[in-house]
């Protein structure tokens, strides 16, 4: 009675009988459109997740080679002491560390030159020269 008034509906959704035998009505009800519905409903998710990736571009060298010459430039900067390491509090000074990452960024920019617009260009030049002035002035 109180499973009635209480709007609730009780469904034995159990497979095996008390005596161990298999229900008939699960082996009936075993190949339901469920498995269906789900997979029409995770399709349209595969499909629009293979749509963004044909849309994506391909991952790009030049792209790449950019950001580690902004991450060695910087790198540079604190080897020559004059910019403070994240999560430090003293400087740290080493010069053959700063020519390594310097030497480096001027070989990636010289390949990276024919790949980038006239504006990056100036820009990657005006910090090569101003990391190699300070590494002089750091050496003195």
């Amino acid at each position: 009675m109180e499973e009635e008034q209480s709007g609730y509906e009780v469904k034995d959704k159990r497979r095996v009988n008390p005596d161990g035998t298999v229900k008939e009505e699960t082996a009936k009800e075993e190949p339901k459109a469920e498995p269906k519905a789900e997979q029409s409903a995770q399709q349209p998710q595969e499909e629009v997740k293979s749509d963004e990736q044909a849309q994506m571009p391909p991952p790009n060298v030049y792209a790449t080679m950019e950001f580690i010459v902004g991450l060695l430039a910087e790198q540079a900067w604190m080897m020559m002491g004059l910019r403070l390491a994240p999560g430090q509090k003293e400087l740290v000074k080493d010069l053959a560390q700063a020519k390594a990452a310097i030497d480096t960024v001027v070989f990636m920019v010289e390949k990276l030159d024919p790949h980038i617009e006239e504006q990056d260009r100036i820009a990657l030049r005006s910090m090569i020269s101003d990391l190699q002035l300070n590494f002089v002035r750091q050496n003195q």
